[in-house]
């Protein structure tokens, strides 16, 4: 097992327990189930109710996969994601160092200012989750025709994976997913399975061709 491996899955059992209660915390403030936040914590942003607007650990994995990979993985947080939605509104991102410092700056001085609630917030009521749905409620039913409210474990899954690459269906991605122990457990403990999980893919995307056989196994 790689080095960036290991991290991920001690990070992974450390932050389990901090990232429940930290979804118990919020979820009714921002009216949605508990499993839900949990499961965007645990996909976008495991430490957010510790750090302070960047994590540093994040960056430091995510450079050490970049070096090793030759490719890259991010290491926003949330904070910093909202930095890149109001850049994008304007047309005026441009991917660059300068670019990376400037949006790690501001999410330091936002979070210093701002509730953690009040970031939570905007994240979820502003992000990109694909078929041009901002929000989570433009998603919620735009995909299911539901509300936030109603979002079960295996919907919370599919709009937590979705949004790294919102109009991109990536097998592996889910695969290792939900191989993650704190993933895993999230599902189970609320009475789901994986098989419902893969259902929801199904049923958003159609058959799927060979991506769904890999899914399957």
């Amino acid at each position: 097992m790689s080095m960036t491996a290991r991290m991920s899955l001690l990070s992974d059992w450390i932050c389990g327990p901090l990232v429940a209660r930290a979804a118990r915390k919020y979820s009714n403030t921002i009216c949605t189930p508990p499993h839900f936040v949990e499961m965007l914590f645990l996909v976008e942003d495991k430490r957010f109710s510790v750090h302070f607007g960047v994590d540093p650990i994040a960056i430091a994995r995510a450079m050490a996969f970049n070096l090793r990979q030759k490719s890259l993985q991010g290491g926003s947080t949330i904070a910093q994601q909202i930095f890149t939605i109001r850049m994008a509104r304007s047309k005026r991102i441009r991917r660059s160092l300068v670019y990376k410092l400037t949006q790690i700056a501001w999410a330091l001085g936002e979070s210093a200012v701002r509730s953690r609630v009040s970031v939570l917030k905007e994240y979820i009521e502003t992000v990109y989750w694909g078929r041009s749905y901002h929000g989570l409620d433009r998603a919620v039913e735009g995909y299911f025709g539901g509300s936030r409210s109603s979002l079960s474990v295996a919907q919370s899954f599919f709009l937590a994976e979705r949004i790294a690459a919102p109009n991109r269906v990536s097998a592996k991605r889910i695969v290792n997913l939900l191989e993650r122990g704190p993933i895993k457990t999230n599902i189970e403990r609320n009475g789901a399975t994986t098989a419902e999980v893969l259902k929801v893919y199904e049923q958003v995307y159609g058959n799927g061709g060979d991506g769904w056989q890999l899914l399957v196994k």
